[in-house]
């Protein structure tokens, strides 16, 4: 038996996606908070736990519905692919929100800046068990170890993608 390595390569890009996420979110939302909408740090952390506590319910609610789901594109599927398009079309969305504050600020910008971090998390919740779910559907047992090992490499890969693009993109950043 023989571990099939593009599957597995691809299976990772979900995995690779969400540590790119998470990089990208942990690093530069506390930094909008902090700086343009200037919320002192106390605020900005309870709002960067959210996607834990989110995750408590999120996580095993898609887990499970994922489990049950039964498509032409399978179970995990749907849910990976509609909650990639949300978290994308979302966080092009987040830009115009921290430029138009810093342009004109007005409280009802920040509120919709938080709320639209809440779907973003709830975007991000819909399709992480199922994306984590999808290699053991796809691998023999006996070969779950190896590809874990290979998914969890794409997923360091993400994160290291995120900081050479944002090295790229923030030359001048600290």
């Amino acid at each position: 038996m023989k571990l099939n390595n593009k599957r597995t390569v691809l299976v990772g890009l979900a995995f690779l996606s969400i540590c790119a996420f998470w990089q990208m979110y942990d690093s530069v939302i506390p930094l909008i908070l902090t700086k343009t909408f200037r919320i002192n740090e106390t605020i900005s952390g309870a709002v960067m736990a959210a996607d834990n506590v989110l995750a408590l319910f999120l996580l095993p609610l898609f887990g499970t519905l994922s489990d049950k789901t039964d498509t032409r594109l399978g179970k995990r599927t749907p849910y990976i692919l509609a909650g990639t398009f949300a978290v994308v079309i979302l966080l092009n969305i987040l830009p115009i929100l921290d430029n138009g504050y810093y342009t004109a600020p007005a409280t009802y910008k920040l509120v919709i800046f938080v709320v639209l971090l809440g779907l973003i998390l709830i975007s991000m919740g819909t399709y992480r068990s199922p994306a984590v779910a999808l290699m053991p559907d796809v691998t023999p047992k006996p070969l779950r170890s190896k590809a874990n090992a290979i998914i969890n490499l794409m997923g360091a890969l993400g994160g290291i993608l995120y900081l050479i693009v944002a090295a790229v993109l923030y030359p001048n950043s600290k």
